[in-house]
């Protein structure tokens, strides 16, 4: 069927350029960037393929709707997406809000269409091609410090080289996109007989992690270890004081790596502050918060009513924090559903782990590492909210998952 080839064709195109593309083009209402452009097209092809060949993919949709984790997850979503709407009636800021609530349905509905299209030849092809662009970023990033392309970034770190963010815009979104991938090569590494290839990769996604010099992504790091340790490594524990040892001897990176532990740093202020800052809005409206998207919009009232929110940076508003953003937008009910959708889709990465008998289960628990550190990430940045980054999470899920269900069908067949 064209249609279905078309949009396995789209989305190829999207796990390359989204990656090493940002392109970001402001209008006067929806921000158009390469994943709106792409991720959209992909969207009205996948949704006709479904209408067309309604009769085949009914079956698809049905099956995957019986499957308890996915309905778990699916639940979440609506409860997330019923609120965001109902929050634009209220919004100072409706553009912010509707902007939001369309953010969050392009990366459900990428997720369901892989779920319900997606075949065992797409799932394959898909992580592998995830994987190769992730690879060519991270050389990327080598020649970016190394030429010093990325000087703007905080040029006074150490060997006067900016930190690295690769093509991703930001060193903390480069940091998380990094941890989204390096437990991959570190488990193949450790599991498969070609372990040089495995290193080389792993060694590659470390040093672009160290060169971001993005502490909570470091720390990230350190908890999808963890993670590991406890699903399976239990040696791997050993990895953490070592590597603190070598961040500490090594000059390049002793400062950044003692700030974290810094509580009296500018930076760690400032960002006690914004989390205060957001809480103080979310207790201020508890219940339905003050509208999805809208916490920037309420920043400066909170922070002329409470003078103690004051920070010297004034560019600085954002709340650096996923989760208390969500708090002071969709109040108590809006963090519930939220936490619900992001727990369920690690959970689905879960479940794929204790159940899986082929590759998926090496990918499963590079999932849970990565899961471990994403989680943890976002209490110092809102990367759930960053679409070039956040899009693979759901997409690499899916992937993931839709494998998953696909192998147990052959079982079942046999």
């Amino acid at each position: 069927m064209w249609l279905k080839r078309l949009f396995h064709i789209l989305m190829y195109s999207f796990f390359i350029i989204v990656p090493l593309v940002p392109i970001k083009l402001k209008n006067a209402f929806f921000p158009i960037a390469s994943d709106s452009l792409i991720g959209g097209l992909a969207i009205v092809i996948g949704l006709a393929y479904l209408i067309y060949d309604y009769k085949n993919t009914k079956d698809e949709i049905k099956s995957l709707f019986k499957d308890k984790h996915f309905k778990i997850l699916s639940i979440f979503i609506l409860s997330f997406i019923i609120l965001g709407t109902i929050s634009i009636t209220y919004s100072f800021s409706k553009k912010a809000a509707i902007s939001e609530v369309l953010r969050f349905l392009e990366y459900v509905i990428i997720f369901y269409l892989i779920m319900i299209i997606a075949d065992k030849d797409f799932v394959r092809r898909g992580f592998t091609v995830i994987y190769c662009t992730m690879i060519f970023a991270a050389i990327f990033g080598i020649f970016q410090f190394a030429f010093d392309f990325s000087s703007f970034y905080s040029p006074s770190v150490p060997l006067h080289r900016g930190r690295v963010y690769s093509t991703f815009v930001n060193p903390n979104y480069w940091g998380a996109a990094v941890n989204m991938i390096i437990f991959y090569p570190i488990i193949e590494s450790i599991e498969d007989e070609d372990r040089k290839l495995n290193i080389s990769i792993a060694l590659l996604f470390l040093v672009n992690l160290v060169l971001t010099f993005t502490r909570g992504s470091w720390m990230g790091f350190v908890v999808g270890i963890i993670v590991l340790s406890i699903v399976k490594y239990r040696k791997m524990l050993f990895v953490i004081p070592a590597g603190a040892l070598a961040a500490y001897a090594m000059p390049i990176t002793r400062n950044r790596f003692l700030s974290i532990f810094n509580f009296s740093a500018d930076t760690n202020r400032e960002r006690l502050t914004l989390w205060k800052t957001g809480y103080t809005m979310f207790k201020a409206n508890k219940i339905r918060g003050w509208g999805l998207g809208n916490y920037q919009v309420y920043y400066k009232s909170f922070v002329d009513s409470y003078h103690e929110l004051r920070l010297t940076n004034e560019n600085l508003t954002s709340t650096h924090n996923s989760y208390i953003k969500i708090m002071a937008e969709l109040g108590i009910l809006g963090i519930v559903s939220f936490l619900g959708v992001y727990l369920s889709l690690a959970h689905l990465t879960y479940v794929v782990y204790k159940n899986s008998k082929t590759k998926y289960k090496n990918i499963a628990l590079a999932g849970l590492g990565f899961w471990g550190a994403y989680l943890f990430q976002n209490f110092f940045n809102n990367l759930m909210f960053i679409p070039q980054l956040n899009v693979f999470v759901w997409i690499l899920t899916a992937l993931l998952y839709k494998g998953y269900l696909l192998e147990n069908e052959e079982v079942t067949n046999e």
